[in-house]
C-alpha cells in the first residue's frame, strides 16, 4: 500500500505543476477585465465527483432535521484522517470542492464534501448572505463529522476545511465561542481566502488553525484574517497565516476563470468587524445580537460597512501552491 500511496502522491504533485505550468500565461498578460456573462464554463455549477454519493442528516433547533447532500472522496492507502470540506458560497463545484477532495484523498486522506445551499434553496449567498446563517453550515460541518465519526473515524484525525464563506465556517468551527453546545471539536482548520468579520472578545481556540489569504481580495479584509489569526495564536492555539500574491478571493476556482470577472452585486465584508462576546452574542455598531438575529444584523451591516462589487479570478500558480501546502498542514499532525 505504501508503495500505491507514493505513486499516486507522485501523479498528484506532476498534475499540479502541469496546472502551474498552464498558468504562465496568465502570468504574463495578468488577469483581464470582463463582465460575469462574458465567459461561463458549461460545467462551472457541476457537482463534485467523488466516489460515494451520501445524505448527512443536520438538526437544526426548531426546525427539525435537514437532509444535507455529501460526496465521499476514498484515500489512497491507508487512511491517514479525514477532512469535511464545507461549500463556497454558491454552493459546492467539482472545480473547488471536487478538486480539493481529488487531491487530499489522492494524499491518503478520506474527504468528505458537504453542500448546505442545496437543501436550503439558498441559491448563491455571494450576493446576499441571508438567505443561510452562518449557523446552519457551522451545524451541517458538525453533522458531517459525526457521520465520519459514525464510520469509524477517529475524532483526533478529523479536519474541517472550506473556501471563503466556507473558510469562515471553518474558522468559526475554531474556537469555542462558536456553537459551545459541540463538546467535541475538529481536529484542524484550514480556511482558504476566509471572511475574517466574526471576532472573539475572548478567543477560545481548540486547535491549529491555516488561513490562506488573498492579496487581491477585494470581498474580504486580508488584514483582519492576519489579525485574527494572532488573536487565536495570543490565546494559545497555533496559527499559521500566508498571503498569497496575485491571488483574489476564491482563486481556487474553476480553471477556465483565469480573466478578472466582476460581480456587481456580491456582498463584501472589507470593512466589517463584528465582536463575539464571550456568551455568544454578537456585537455590532453599538447593538447585541443574537444567533437568530443573523438577519437584522446583516442588515444593520449594510447600512455602514458592507459594500457592493468584487472582482475574482482563478490564479492556478496559486492554486496548486495551496493544495500542496494544505497537504503539508495535514500531514505535519495526522502523520506524526
Amino acid at each position: 500500500m505504501a508503495k500505491t500511496y507514493t505513486r499516486q502522491t507522485a501523479r498528484l504533485i506532476l498534475a499540479l505543476l502541469c496546472v502551474a505550468a498552464s498558468a504562465e500565461l496568465q502570468a504574463q498578460h495578468g488577469p483581464q477585465t470582463s463582465a460575469w456573462s462574458y465567459f461561463t464554463p458549461e460545467d462551472i455549477h457541476m457537482p463534485p465527483k467523488g466516489d460515494k454519493v451520501v445524505t448527512i442528516v443536520s438538526p437544526l433547533p426548531g426546525n427539525g432535521d435537514t437532509p444535507v447532500p455529501g460526496v465521499f472522496f476514498l484515500p489512497v492507502g491507508t487512511p491517514r484522517g479525514a477532512v469535511v470540506i464545507v461549500n463556497a458560497p454558491g454552493g459546492w463545484t467539482n472545480a473547488r470542492e471536487g478538486h480539493f477532495g481529488r487531491s487530499l484523498s489522492s494524499a491518503g486522506y478520506i474527504v468528505l464534501a458537504i453542500d448546505s445551499n442545496g437543501p436550503r434553496g439558498a441559491g448563491n449567498t455571494l450576493i446576499d448572505h441571508t438567505r443561510m446563517s452562518f449557523s446552519a453550515q457551522l451545524r451541517d460541518a458538525y453533522a458531517a463529522r459525526r457521520h465520519l465519526l459514525a464510520n469509524g473515524i477517529a475524532a483526533d484525525r478529523i479536519a474541517i476545511m472550506g473556501t471563503s464563506r466556507g473558510g469562515t465556517i471553518a474558522l468559526m468551527a475554531a474556537d469555542r465561542t462558536f456553537l459551545p453546545e459541540e463538546s467535541e471539536r475538529f481536529a484542524l482548520a484550514i480556511a482558504v481566502t476566509p471572511v475574517c468579520i466574526f471576532h472573539p472578545r475572548t478567543p477560545k481556540p481548540t486547535y491549529e488553525i491555516f488561513i490562506g489569504a488573498g492579496e487581491k481580495d477585494e470581498y474580504a479584509s486580508t488584514q483582519s484574517c492576519q489579525d485574527l489569526a494572532k488573536a487565536y495564536a495570543t490565546a494559545g492555539g497555533v496559527a499559521k497565516f500566508k498571503v498569497y500574491a496575485g491571488a483574489s478571493n476564491g482563486f481556487d476556482g474553476h480553471p477556465a476563470m483565469v480573466r478578472r470577472i466582476r460581480e456587481p452585486f456580491a456582498e463584501t465584508f472589507v470593512d466589517c468587524k463584528v465582536v463575539v462576546e464571550p456568551d455568544g452574542l454578537f456585537a455590532f455598531d453599538g447593538r447585541s445580537f443574537t444567533d437568530a438575529q443573523y438577519i437584522p444584523m446583516l442588515q444593520e451591516m449594510r447600512k455602514t460597512c458592507m459594500g457592493k462589487g468584487g472582482s475574482a479570478w482563478t490564479n492556478l500558480t496559486q492554486k496548486a501552491n495551496v493544495t500542496l501546502e494544505i497537504i503539508n498542514f495535514l500531514d505535519g499532525s495526522f502523520r506524526k
